[in-house]
């Protein structure tokens, strides 16, 4: 079957960089996406049908015109692995445990919740969720109960409860840095963000500051000059990208990035270890250079969640993203290697690269030829090496 990427008749619009424009006319329904792909299969309409029943469905004209489609019917391809990662896939429930029950908590623990959007996970840093909509929604979201449903009984973003974390702000000097998160922190205004930042400065002038954002995947004309003179006049000092495929590395991704670049020091990446979307070494591989060339550290390689949306299209096993992140460690520039993580309820582990279940491949101590204990490991190479380490005091 050939195949081509979809480049819209609407990106000869003049509006088409405003990033406002795009938001207006993200696709949502069924018949607005029947219009931007006539000819689509009519499934796919049926399942953004049913998914609309009880989720939020939304493409920016930006990212849709990324999405390999077929040639013949002019609909997106089904395992394109960009169309993959906001399609509804029409799955429908689950007798899985941990599958998505539109329910259970997976990361947000009631003791945690500080102020209704603030969250204090570790020691020093607090979660605030500073929006609960997106430019456009991941079908995987982990934050999915607060973005995706359409009935989420997660508290908004108001000004009471950002003064109830003001205050905890203030009362506790042992944080040392807040997050912005959401959802999508900058669905807000350039004036709402300048307004933010400055109360929290306000509150506690010593806070680092930083910021989790998808737009430059999903609409990277939001990044514009107003909205870097505003984090680099509150001396922002990181923001995470939310990324997952090489092909969302575009021109305007490019652009988007220098932008950032200009107002703050460190921009890292936040990545999904998605199947059939990015659990291979070549894609990662690509991604994760691409995204060095471009001046982005690698961060954090997410493990997908339990109890997060699609779990049947996205899960893969721990031991592929081992597989994955040892293929690179050693192999590609170290800042270009992200850290694997499993993020669990009580808190994000790192995975040891090492064969999980094989208890061969872990480090464990033996003695050499010279009756000394030593610690055996595996090599990036794959040799079995020693290395002394003494015993306790």
């Amino acid at each position: 079957m050939t195949t081509e990427v979809a480049r819209t008749t609407d990106r000869q619009n003049e509006k088409w960089t405003d990033w406002k424009w795009q938001q207006r006319n993200a696709i949502r329904t069924a018949r607005q996406f029947r219009e931007h792909f006539p000819h689509c299969d009519q499934e796919i309409l049926e399942r953004i049908t049913r998914h609309n029943l009880t989720q939020r469905f939304q493409v920016t004209p930006y990212y849709l015109s990324l999405v390999a489609t077929d040639v013949d019917t002019g609909g997106p391809l089904i395992d394109d692995p960009l169309w993959k990662q906001v399609a509804p896939q029409g799955s429908g429930k689950s007798d899985d445990p941990y599958a998505y029950d539109g329910k259970t908590e997976n990361w947000e623990l009631p003791h945690e919740m500080v102020t209704p959007i603030a969250q204090h996970k570790y020691d020093n840093r607090v979660i605030v969720r500073y929006a609960n909509v997106c430019h456009a929604y991941c079908q995987f979201c982990y934050e999915a109960l607060r973005t995706l449903d359409k009935d989420s009984s997660k508290a908004t973003f108001d000004r009471v409860h950002w003064q109830a974390t003001l205050d905890y702000l203030r009362a506790h000097p042992q944080i040392e840095e807040i997050i912005l998160s959401g959802g999508e922190p900058f669905m807000h205004s350039n004036d709402q963000i300048d307004q933010a930042l400055r109360e929290a400065r306000d509150a506690r002038p010593d806070l680092l500051l930083r910021i989790h954002t998808r737009a430059l995947t999903f609409n990277p004309y939001r990044i514009d000059e107003g909205l870097a003179a505003v984090l680099a006049r509150h001396k922002v000092v990181s923001v995470g990208l939310h990324i997952t495929h090489p092909r969302e590395l575009t021109p305007e991704f490019d652009v988007a990035v220098g932008k950032l670049q200009s107002a703050v020091p460190i921009i890292f990446a936040n990545v999904p270890l998605l199947g059939g979307v990015n659990d291979s070494p070549a894609t990662m591989r690509e991604l994760c250079m691409g995204l060095y060339r471009r001046g982005v550290h690698a961060g954090y390689l997410y493990h997908f969640m339990p109890h997060s949306p699609e779990s049947e299209c996205f899960r893969t096993p721990v031991q592929r993203g081992v597989e994955i992140v040892r293929s690179l460690k050693r192999h590609i520039s170290n800042p270009a290697v992200p850290e694997y993580v499993l993020p669990h309820a009580t808190g994000k582990c790192t995975v040891p690269l090492m064969d999980i279940g094989s208890v061969d491949e872990y480090p464990r101590h033996v003695l050499d030829d010279n009756g000394l204990r030593v610690l055996e490991l595996v090599n990036w190479e794959g040799e079995r090496v020693h290395y002394p380490d003494m015993e306790s005091a």
